[in-house]
């Protein structure tokens, strides 16, 4: 999914596990669905902070890999501005890397833009 002019991949790195783990009740990641019982919007924030954990985990691992990669990974505030079929796509990617560790990207297609509906009296 490109974002901002970047394509947007997520990385399960020992460091985004614990960044996630501390968010997570008595920082037991075990207890991570708890955190999205409740208050909406608490909901979403943590979600961000995941979505941003993830992603900053694929793009360090990259800069690593290859020191000339400059990491641009999405902020919190970036993501929680974006749109909520995106930020629910984001969301779904996030996690899929989460439980299987894997690296992760998706691909959407832009929405087509709908045609004006004709007014008639």
């Amino acid at each position: 999914m490109e974002i901002n002019g970047r394509e947007i991949k997520f990385l399960r790195t020992v460091k985004a596990t614990a960044d996630v783990s501390n968010l997570c009740p008595d920082k037991d990641l075990s207890r991570l669905p708890e955190l999205f019982s409740g208050d909406f919007s608490k909901s979403v924030e943590t979600g961000a902070k995941i979505i941003h954990f993830l992603n900053e985990g694929y793009e360090m691992n990259r800069h690593f890999a290859d020191r000339s990669y400059k990491p641009q990974p999405l902020e919190v505030d970036e993501i929680l501005y974006l749109d909520n079929d995106t930020y629910q796509l984001l969301m779904e990617s996030a996690m899929s890397g989460l439980n299987n560790g894997a690296e992760t990207s998706i691909e959407i297609e832009e929405p087509k833009k709908k045609e004006k509906e004709e007014v008639t009296d």
